[in-house]
């Protein structure tokens, strides 16, 4: 996701107003990505007395209900619902309110949204899910605080709220709750199976949808692949850098790519040509009918898109 966050700021005209939550938006994600790599690393150290697999990042749907949890713990005995949460310096729960906020270095209170209620929605999503073939599948979890120099100073006593270090422990305990219902090997491979089948890419908006910016505040052209200069002049079947020379036949790839990200689902041969910069129509018919991608036939009308399967 943050790589598209990177090409809108590529192609953004600076200063714009818009640009310091976009950066925001790239740190809160790759601190996020940085706390779901560190909550992985420390499950290496998971050891329970039966079969069990690991799930990260795993995008689910029900009908129209999708969600995205960032890890689940499939057991023989129950499924873990596992939320990371990379957030640091001290941490504070509201059990009247149900507020959560942390207090910086600086004194600074910063509200967010409180990780508990997400767990428990993704906890009935869960259940939901094992509803059909495996009812009677006990399905609980916990949100994991992955920071080093987090510090968790008020907790309500009903919240399972955590912090990494204790987490193995934690997963233990819940494992170990008393419970008649088992998985054998067999079971759990199909749960697994059902798992990957059902698995659902969330699609996002355009950038330029999300942020409330103009397309037409983007820099256009297609960018050098050797120095990252915008504005490659296309002379035949070739792209040729105006900066550095280089030449490349299929530079235009990634500009569509990024059209896809930052302006629209869908494209023309006329957002082709001015996005990209193209004078002729025919040449972008050519470019745009060798690429990879599903055609949508209606005469002067015809557009292009990714593919379902991307």
């Amino acid at each position: 996701m943050v790589k598209k966050q990177y090409a809108l700021l590529k192609r953004l005209r600076t200063p714009h107003i818009k640009e310091e939550d976009i950066r925001r938006d790239i740190h809160q994600i790759e601190s996020g990505v940085r706390g779901e790599n560190r909550l992985l690393q420390k499950l290496n150290e998971l050891r329970l007395p039966g079969p069990f697999r690991i799930f990260s990042d795993v995008g689910l749907q029900s009908g129209e209900w999708k969600v995205q949890i960032d890890c689940l713990v499939v057991t023989d005995r129950c499924c873990i619902v596992l939320e990371s949460k990379n957030i640091s310096d001290d941490l504070y729960f509201n059990e009247d309110s149900d507020e959560f906020y942390k207090v910086d270095k600086n004194g600074r209170e910063i509200a967010y949204r409180n990780p508990y209620f997400q767990l428990l929605k993704h906890i009935r999503f869960m259940k939901e899910f094992f509803l059909l073939n495996f009812p009677e599948m006990n399905v609980t979890g916990a949100v994991v605080f992955t920071a080093k120099s987090c510090r968790i100073r008020q907790k309500p006593t009903h919240y399972p709220i955590f912090k990494l270090e204790s987490i193995i422990e934690r997963i233990l305990h819940m494992y170990e709750l008393p419970s008649s219902f088992r998985l054998s090997n067999e079971q759990l491979d199909s749960v697994e199976q059902m798992i990957w089948k059902k698995q659902s890419t969330f699609i996002h908006r355009p950038l330029c949808e999300s942020y409330h910016i103009s397309p037409n505040e983007l820099i256009r052209g297609v960018e050098c692949p050797n120095c990252g200069t915008l504005g490659m002049k296309r002379t035949g079947k070739t792209w040729t850098c105006t900066k550095c020379n280089h030449r490349s036949r299929d530079a235009h790839k990634d500009a569509v790519q990024e059209y896809f990200w930052l302006v629209n689902k869908e494209i023309r041969n006329k957002d082709f040509r001015v996005f990209c910069q193209v004078d002729s129509v025919y040449a972008a018919s050519r470019m745009l009918n060798s690429m990879d991608l599903q055609i949508h036939r209606a005469g002067p009308k015809t557009f292009y898109t990714q593919k379902k399967d991307r």
